[in-house]
């Protein structure tokens, strides 16, 4: 339809609308068919750019419904929106709808409409699109303020009686652009331990056209928090995915995940101390090392301090890492010249463990001392043949002990004899230079030169008439405790004829060593015997007249009893100045023997031996001392637990290592060492 014919139909309508309102006049006095407003609904519309939406403009109390109707809409600004259509009243009959060409206005006249006869009746749908964003009105105007035909305002009834309008609402419609949805950003480490508290930050989320109201975390194990950082810890391994939910203030969301891998946690970390090393014994002044193993026993990687204590001080210390299974050496030099000679506590400490050992700090030795050779010749006027006893035991040495004795008895510079004590006969009468040369336990030596002068022997005595015998001690050697007591028989082997007399004294050799206390005689009235023991005990003289003893065969003619006095070996010697038999007839006395004696502290019981230590842990288990341990050992220790070896030397026998000596030690020798 061109521009003229649609305004030829516009004028036509107009002149149709005219003609219905005055043939509802016909017959009276014309009247409106009542009053009544035009609202606008909604009276607010939301748009963004590009949106279209649609109002409808309502006669709000049509009482004979609406037949015609002729309106216009305005908009306020068309930059914000625009009206790309409208449509009159239900099912009008006639309608000319008229748009502006920019969309600011429109306008319409309708006839011929049957619509409801009350209530509210719509009369004109207005469809709008949003342009840009901001504010519009829409107002109801006539046709002719909308650019349209020169009309009024105005809406008849089905009778064609024209509506009085009171009043006409406005409406408003805001474009504003479309919202865009926020960006959810998760940061958060991708593994983890068991146990261990996992933190995860949302502060990278977005929104670009507001802001972030909310945020919403889960953590795939039945957990959730809210906030935008948040912290977890797992209490199982596996894999996880971390779950963001970002919500905007325009209730827009967005979700982001993170896989987090969750491990077992490793054992921790466990420094251990081990293969302690002090150095010892150290000169006082000079520095002791320490050595020590560090191991990291667990699985975690750990920094600790390593500390060394000297007698429960702290004197120095060490920073150490270690991974897992990982060890270390550390050392330390430990400053002696604070420290008083004699045994140190050692302390190498961690967080986890520590070890302690001992080290010793000795005085600084002096210069050693060169011994001292001195000797004796018995006799000292010896004849050609004869024995000549050469005796050192003289020889000193100030700062130590004498460990070898070396004797040159022809001066040929060569060692004859070795020992302290040693005998040597001459073959021919002579002058003869005897060096000793003894050597002390540092390996210093000292000589000394004596001349010993050999006469020719003298004409042998005639043979005796009478019979010849041998006298000795019995027994030949004894082996007692120190602090016990050893008995010796005097006895003469081969007593042809009997004893009736002798004289005799018994002498121990080394006094330090025992000392004789008793000396008893046999086989004779008391009265006629002389008993005397010398006062420090050195020898014992005992004489006797009319001695009653067997005819023939071996007599014992007393007893000597001899009381050790401290650790070591003596000569007890025997020396018969007279012996005869019963008839009074001299006995040749061809050898007089003495006997041996041998102090021991740990001589137990009747043992031939001392006890001895054969795996040096300071208790003696061959208790009997002879080469082996069995239960012969059990049998005298048990023999002899009362005893005053055993008593007075507890540690020795303490196998179980509670500090004292009971039956319990000789179960416990029985059970370890015998099986």
């Amino acid at each position: 339809m061109n521009d003229n014919t649609a305004n030829r139909y516009t004028r036509t309508l107009a002149v149709l609308l005219a003609t219905l309102t005055v043939l509802s006049m016909v017959g009276g006095v014309a009247s409106a068919a009542g009053v009544t407003t035009l609202s606008v609904s909604p009276a607010q519309s939301d748009l963004t750019p590009g949106e279209t939406t649609t109002v409808q403009v309502v006669l709000d109390d049509a009482d004979g419904g609406v037949g015609s109707g002729q309106i216009g809409i305005q908009l306020s600004d068309p930059a914000v929106a625009e009206i790309t259509g409208i449509s009159a009243g239900e099912s009008p009959g006639n309608s000319q709808p008229s748009i502006s060409n920019d969309g600011s206005s429109a306008n319409v006249l309708y006839a011929f409409d049957n619509t409801t006869d009350t209530g509210a009746v719509t009369v004109l749908t207005v469809t709008l699109e949003g342009q840009s964003p901001g504010t519009t009105s829409l107002s109801i105007v006539s046709p002719a303020e909308a650019g349209g035909p020169d009309q009024i305002l105005e809406f008849g009834d089905e009778g064609g009686t024209p509506y009085t309008i009171s009043q006409t609402d406005s409406a408003t419609v805001t474009v504003t652009d479309p919202n865009t949805a926020p960006t959810a950003a998760v940061s958060g480490p991708s593994s983890a331990q068991v146990g261990e508290q996992v933190s995860f930050d949302a502060s990278g989320s977005s929104d670009a056209d507001g802001s972030i109201e909310s945020y919403e975390w889960e953590f795939d194990d039945g957990t959730t928090a809210t906030g935008a950082s948040a912290s977890h810890t797992y209490d199982a391994a596996g894999d996880y995915e971390v779950a963001l939910t970002v919500t905007d203030d325009d209730g827009a969301t967005d979700t982001a995940t993170q896989t987090v891998s969750v491990s077992e946690a490793p054992d921790p970390a466990s420094f251990q101390v081990s293969s302690l090393n002090a150095e010892s014994p150290v000169t006082q002044g000079d520095d002791a090392s320490v050595t020590a193993t560090v191991e990291n026993a667990g699985d975690g990687s750990d920094t600790q301090t390593v500390a060394l204590d000297v007698d429960g001080s702290e004197v120095d210390n060490e920073s150490v890492t270690l991974d897992g299974d990982a060890s270390q050496q550390v050392s330390f030099a430990v400053a002696t010249a604070g420290l008083t000679v004699g045994d140190h506590d050692v302390t190498v400490s961690t967080d986890d463990d520590s070890a302690s050992t001992t080290f010793e700090v000795t005085a600084d030795e002096p210069a050693n001392q060169d011994p001292s050779a001195a000797f004796d010749a018995t006799p000292a006027d010896p004849t050609v043949g004869e024995d000549v006893t050469f005796d050192a035991s003289a020889s000193t040495d100030s700062d130590g002990s004498i460990e070898s004795y070396e004797w040159d008895f022809d001066d040929d510079g060569t060692t004859d004899a070795s020992g302290e004590q040693v005998t040597n006969a001459f073959a021919a009468a002579d002058d003869y230079a005897v060096t000793l040369t003894v050597t002390d336990d540092d390996g210093a030596t000292a000589e000394t030169t004596q001349t010993v002068s050999v006469s020719e022997a003298p004409d042998p005595d005639p043979p005796t008439d009478g019979p010849s015998t041998e006298v000795s001690l019995s027994p030949e050697s004894e082996l007692v405790a120190v602090g016990d007591s050893a008995e010796y028989d005097v006895v003469v082997d081969d007593a042809d004829g009997g004893v009736g007399v002798y004289s005799m004294t018994v002498t121990v050799d080394d006094p330090s060593v025992a000392s004789i206390t008793d000396a008893s005689v046999s086989n004779v009235d008391e009265n006629l015997t002389d008993v005397e023991i010398a006062e420090d005990g050195s020898s014992a003289t005992m004489e006797a007249v009319l001695v009653d003893t067997d005819d023939n065969g071996s007599v014992t003619l007393g007893t000597v009893t001899v009381e050790s006095a401290a650790e070591g070996t003596t000569d007890v010697s025997l020396d018969v100045s007279e012996l005869g038999d019963e008839s009074g007839n001299a006995y040749e006395v061809t050898a007089a023997s003495g006997a041996t004696l041998e102090a021991s502290t740990l001589v137990v019981g009747d043992s031939d031996a001392p006890a001895q230590d054969p795996d040096g842990d300071g208790v003696y288990e061959d208790v009997n001392g002879d080469g082996s341990v069995d239960v012969l050992d059990v049998q005298t220790l048990f023999a002899d637990r009362d005893g005053s070896v055993v008593q007075n030397s507890p540690d020795a026998f303490d196998f179980n290592g509670d500090g004292e000596f009971s039956l319990l030690d000789i179960q416990t020798l029985f059970a370890e060492e015998t099986g």
